[in-house]
């Protein structure tokens, strides 16, 4: 059995602030070690649940906040950046599941520890089809065009709630309940690794009750951003449409297409921004 988990940093327990998630931050070197155990507390579920190879992949920021001497012996590490599937570089057809820990609810929700969707300075909103995603539900996407159901998401109580309806079948852990975008109520850090030690194992000994989540072809894509220059030169993208003063629109025929457009889409818009 081979597991792919992508890592992201704002849903792990007790990370509140972009003082913690910036590599500015003076709280980001502690936070990226709690990011590091959740991330083995997955890696050792899988193996426990007989798992021949695990592949974390490096999903916060720059991609490079795991700590490699603190990660289990037997894992394959994804660091760095650019990557052609973004949150999901390391996946393929050959994996039996994929996990999302840290992860945490999309832009624009009312209380969501440090939402936002991909880069919180860019986009405000992100539709698949017509309806708005989450980081996991488009990460969810990606891995069902290589035929790799979800099996497990960690992260705030406003990720899970909206996660627990679109993709019931998963198993979900809750790491903190918010009670504004930068104060929670958290477990400690070893509880959450506890928790998601056991889900992961949970989870992976249900395999035949996961589900994949594949959104046929085309595929449409809108992106809105937060300043309509983004919009503007995201425009010089062959077959992008502006829809309205902030957003565009491009049809693909697959979520590898969807993805090498967002992720154009992303470096066209942060070129917009001055320096």
């Amino acid at each position: 059995m081979k597991v792919f988990i992508s890592v992201d940093m704002e849903g792990m327990a007790c990370i509140t602030h972009t003082d913690h998630t910036r590599i500015d931050g003076h709280e980001y070197q502690i936070a990226r070690r709690w990011m590091t155990a959740e991330a083995n507390a997955a890696a050792e579920g899988a193996f426990e649940a007989g798992a021949t190879e695990v592949v974390l992949s490096d999903a916060h920021g720059g991609m490079h906040n795991l700590l490699p001497d603190e990660l289990h012996r037997d894992v394959q590490l994804v660091s760095g950046a650019p990557r052609p599937l973004l949150q999901m570089e390391g996946i393929d057809a050959s994996f039996d599941a994929a996990l999302m820990i840290g992860y945490h609810a999309r832009a624009g929700d009312a209380l969501g520890i440090l939402s936002h969707t991909h880069v919180s300075r860019l986009s405000y909103e992100l539709r698949l089809n017509g309806q708005p995603v989450d980081e996991v539900a488009f990460n969810t996407a990606v891995a069902g065009h290589f035929g790799v159901p979800l099996a497990l998401v960690s992260g705030d109580d406003r990720l899970v709630a909206g996660l627990k309806e679109s993709h019931p079948w998963a198993e979900f852990i809750t790491t903190k309940w918010a009670i504004s975008r930068f104060c929670a109520r958290n477990l400690m850090p070893v509880k959450a690794q506890d928790l998601i030690r056991e889900g992961t194992t949970r989870a992976l000994g249900r395999l035949e009750e996961m589900k994949l989540v594949q959104l046929g072809d085309p595929i449409e894509l809108e992106i809105h951003f937060l300043d309509p220059m983004c919009a503007q030169i995201a425009l010089d993208i062959p077959g992008a449409e502006r829809i309205d003063g902030r957003a565009i629109r491009y049809v693909g025929r697959d979520m590898l297409e969807i993805t090498r457009i967002w992720r154009l889409s992303i470096n066209a818009g942060m070129s917009s921004f001055p320096i």
